[in-house]
């Protein structure tokens, strides 16, 4: 499924379209605004003890409703996302001089075109609320801070962790995922997530949409290992690789060469985009991929996989401090093992197989 992005520049805080601001937020005049914070409170499973937290939500999509008639319908009158920063939002409409009156913020579990978190594989339909109503006037209505309800928290959680991805993504070259997509031509990234208690995440090959257990993406990091998935088949353009001995794949085990990359690089996504060294679960439990003791060695150990990845980009590392030129081999050469990875994409890339670059993955115990 195809999506336009609406905004080129996420991580800049670009406005959308319909969205008329003044200098530092001020209302433009002749315009009728509501502005405030859009914030929710979730647990936390990256901090020990799983304390429920208030966090921004950020880049996530809102809408200005009100009724420009005192008895005509209401109607959708400017579109926009909360700051990329701190999640406020200045939803102004410009009046034209006719009255606006019971204006109310309706908040979307989606950020653009680019990600969203839906109720249902076959409806897709967004999670959504409105604030309280406001009557119209030509002043700026601070409405201050408005909390997602507790029951949808965690999608907007999702929608903001998937930042985390997004401002990392590498690809400056078009308002996509990867550069294997041009604007408007864009694959969204699909959560579908219900409120129900259970656990259990995956990414369905054939649709490309992420299935989130209910409880679930109280971790960022479990959130963005499938989004990772879905990245990865991007990269791949659609054509992710074929896998072997992966139905169950404990980090510190043997599976096969396949499963430890096609779980690894999303782990290790999921870490690089956390700015982290661990894998935590919903319940805070972690794998500390820095404390390898009793692992098993060698490219078919997911854990291992990771750990070299993440050495590799890491700050003073061979590839600079960064995972951008990964990015590209994975898109030129579509590795299917960590063995195809270092042999051939990494050299077709320009990427450094000797030297300090050998000596990190070695310290991993994989040997070529």
């Amino acid at each position: 499924m195809k999506f336009t992005a609406g905004v080129a520049a996420l991580a800049g805080g670009v406005l959308a379209a319909g969205m008329a601001v003044g200098p530092a937020g001020a209302a433009v005049p002749g315009n009728v605004c509501v502005r405030g914070t859009l914030a929710f409170d979730a647990v936390d499973s990256e901090t020990a003890g799983k304390p429920t937290v208030t966090s921004f939500a950020r880049n996530a999509n809102w809408e200005l409703w009100g009724r420009t008639t005192a008895s005509g319908p209401e109607s959708r009158l400017a579109t926009g996302l909360t700051s990329y920063k701190d999640g406020t939002f200045n939803a102004c409409h410009t009046t034209d001089g006719k009255p606006v009156t019971q204006l109310r913020v309706k908040f979307l579990s989606s950020s653009t075109k680019t990600w969203r978190v839906v109720s249902d594989a076959k409806t897709l339909q967004e999670y959504s609320f409105f604030s309280a109503s406001n009557p119209g006037s030509a002043a700026v209505q601070n409405i201050g801070t408005v909390k997602v309800p507790a029951e949808m928290a965690l999608a907007w959680k999702t929608v903001d962790a998937t930042n985390k991805l997004w401002w990392k993504r590498a690809n400056t070259q078009t308002p996509c995922w990867t550069r294997n997509e041009s604007a408007g031509q864009c694959t969204a990234l699909t959560y579908v997530w219900k409120n129900d208690g259970k656990k259990g995440s995956w990414w369905d090959g054939g649709t490309g949409y992420v299935h989130l257990a209910g409880l679930d993406p109280r971790s960022q990091h479990l959130v963005l290992h499938e989004a990772g998935h879905f990245f990865m088949g991007r990269l791949y353009q659609g054509n992710a690789p074929y896998v072997t001995n992966c139905a169950t794949h404990p980090m510190e085990k043997r599976t096969s060469a396949t499963c430890a990359l096609w779980e690894g690089f999303p782990d290790a996504v999921a870490a690089y985009a956390m700015e982290d060294r661990r894998y935590v679960y919903s319940d805070s439990s972690f794998v500390d991929f820095d404390k390898p003791a009793g692992w098993e060695s060698g490219d078919q150990v997911e854990g291992r996989v990771v750990g070299a990845l993440l050495d590799l980009w890491a700050k003073g590392g061979p590839d600079g401090g960064t995972w951008d030129r990964t990015i590209e081999a994975m898109i030129t050469s579509h590795p299917g093992t960590f063995r195809d990875y270092w042999l051939t994409a990494r050299p077709k890339a320009g990427l450094p197989v000797t030297g300090q670059a050998r000596t990190l993955i070695e310290n991993r115990t994989i040997r070529y």
